[in-house]
């Protein structure tokens, strides 16, 4: 089956899906010291969506992902069981793709509000850059203080939202979340 009538099949079972433009990340080359260069192009959503379908399609997407924080807490959100990646597992809230067009530190901050609905109390900064093998992203992590309590679900992303100490991650957490809690912890120790 090609990644069209994959997509279309997906689209049917939940028509909140939308094939919004992405990056393709076609390389990545670290500096050596602590930074990297990321080649993209342009592409769609459904090209990452049909992974979770069983499709491969080659596509490895650029995400953005947040910790958000507040007085040594993070912000994790539960993915509502019809989203793509990960239903029903806990991660770092928010995250999304970095949309051409639009800084992924400027994106993130939008995500933010979207599926949170919180502000930032000031910009995002970028901290690391990791893979998540399970979603074929590359993802741009930020951090981001929070200027108040989130106050969005449920909706179609998240069942749930959380400020919780690192210590008291829920589970299922999504191998991602894993990956990134040594930086939440460096995060929330300054």
């Amino acid at each position: 089956m090609d990644e069209i009538r994959v997509w279309r099949l997906m689209c049917q079972r939940n028509p909140r899906l939308v094939d919004g433009p992405c990056w393709h990340v076609t390389a990545v080359q670290r500096d050596g010291h602590g930074g990297a260069t990321i080649h993209v192009v342009p592409t769609t959503y459904r090209m990452g969506a049909v992974r979770s379908a069983g499709l491969s399609s080659g596509f490895r997407g650029l995400g953005v992902k947040a910790i958000a924080h507040a007085g040594g807490r993070c912000l994790v959100g539960k993915r509502a069981m019809n989203c793509a990646t990960y239903p029903g597992a806990w991660e770092f809230a928010p995250g999304g793709s970095a949309e051409p067009g639009e800084d992924p530190s400027v994106g993130i901050v939008r995500e933010l509000m979207e599926e949170c609905a919180v502000a930032a109390a000031s910009p995002a900064q970028q901290r690391a850059l990791l893979f998540d093998a399970v979603a074929g992203n590359w993802e741009i992590v930020h951090s981001i203080e929070l200027a108040g309590q989130p106050d969005a679900p449920p909706n179609w992303e998240y069942s749930d939202l959380r400020l919780i100490g690192l210590d008291e991650m829920p589970t299922p957490a999504s191998p991602c979340t894993h990956a990134m809690l040594e930086i939440a912890r460096r995060i929330t120790q300054v």
